[in-house]
C-alpha cells in the first residue's frame, strides 16, 4: 500500500554506500523505520534533508508485517534553515530527537503528539530569544503526551519525589527528590508558552540542575531514557 504521510526524522544510519535507514515518527503509523535509496554521487547532498527533527512530506510503501518500509518520495515541510545553521538550535534538535526516539517506541498513530512535536520544532526555527530554555519546556510539555505530566504540589507538600512522580509532606528516604522551591522553579516551564521563555531568568547552574532533574524524572518513567548521549554536547554548547 502506498502511503502519503508526514514524518519527523529522529535518526538515520548508513545501510549501504547509496542507502540509509531512517528512524522516524510518522503521523499515521507512529514510530517507523524507512529505507531510503539513491545517495550515490551527486545525490549524497540530499542526505542533509534527514537531519534530526527534520519535517518531511513523505510517500512510502507500507506493509504492517514489514519491519522496514520503502520511502519513495520526500520533501521538507517546511525546511528549517535556521535550525540547521545555528549551532545552538541544531544541537537542540539533536538532543530532542534522541529524547523522542527513546521516549516513543509504539507503532501507533498519535496525531496530537505528532502535532505538538512538529509545531514545537517550527517554533524553535523562528525563535530569537529564550532558546537556552527551550529544551526544558519541551520535555515538560512532551510529558503530557507521554502520560506522566507534572502536577502542582498540594498544600503542605515540601518535596517532590522523582521516583514516584508525586509530591510528599515528608522528605523521601532516598536522594532522588527536589524541594518545593526547586519544584516551583521547574514547574514554571510546564505552562510557559515557548515565545515567553526569555522571561524566565535562570543561571547556567540552575538550568543545568533543572535539565538533569527532568531527565532523571523521565528516566524513572521511561527506562530507555537513561543515558542520553547528546546531553554532554548540549551542555558544552550552552556553557
Amino acid at each position: 500500500m502506498l502511503c502519503t504521510d508526514r514524518i519527523i526524522v529522529l535518526s538515520h544510519t548508513r545501510y549501504t554506500d547509496t542507502s540509509v535507514i531512517v528512524q522516524a515518527l510518522s503521523e499515521q503509523h507512529g514510530r517507523i523505520s524507512l529505507m531510503v535509496r539513491g545517495f550515490g554521487g551527486k545525490s549524497r547532498s540530499k542526505l542533509g534533508m534527514f537531519h534530526p527533527m527534520a519535517l518531511l512530506d513523505a510517500v512510502y510503501s507500507y506493509r504492517e508485517e514489514r519491519q522496514v518500509q520503502q520511502l519513495t518520495e520526500y520533501k521538507p515541510s517546511p525546511a528549517l534553515p535556521n535550525c540547521t545553521t545555528d549551532l545552538r538550535k541544531s544541537t537542540l534538535l539533536m538532543f530532542l530527537a534522541e529524547v523522542v526516539c527513546k521516549s516513543i517506541r509504539e507503532e501507533t498513530a498519535d496525531p496530537s503528539q505528532f502535532t505538538f512535536i512538529g509545531t514545537a520544532v517550527q517554533i524553535l526555527e523562528q525563535m530569537q530569544a529564550g532558546i537556552q530554555n527551550f529544551h526544558i519546556a519541551f520535555l515538560l510539555k512532551l510529558s503530557r503526551h507521554l502520560g506522566f505530566n507534572l502536577n502542582p504540589l498540594e498544600p503542605g507538600q515540601h518535596f517532590f519525589d522523582l521516583e514516584s512522580g508525586l509530591g510528599t509532606v515528608a522528605r523521601p528516604m532516598h536522594r532522588n527528590f527536589i524541594t518545593d522551591e526547586q519544584f516551583v522553579q521547574l514547574y514554571q516551564f510546564a505552562d510557559c508558552p515557548f515565545d515567553q521563555l526569555q522571561q524566565i531568568p535562570l543561571s547556567r547552574t540552575d538550568r543545568d540542575f533543572l535539565l538533569t532533574t527532568t531527565l532523571l524524572w523521565y528516566g524513572f518513567r521511561i527506562p530507555t531514557m537513561k543515558g542520553v548521549n547528546s546531553y554532554s554536547i548540549l551542555h558544552e554548547v550552552f556553557s
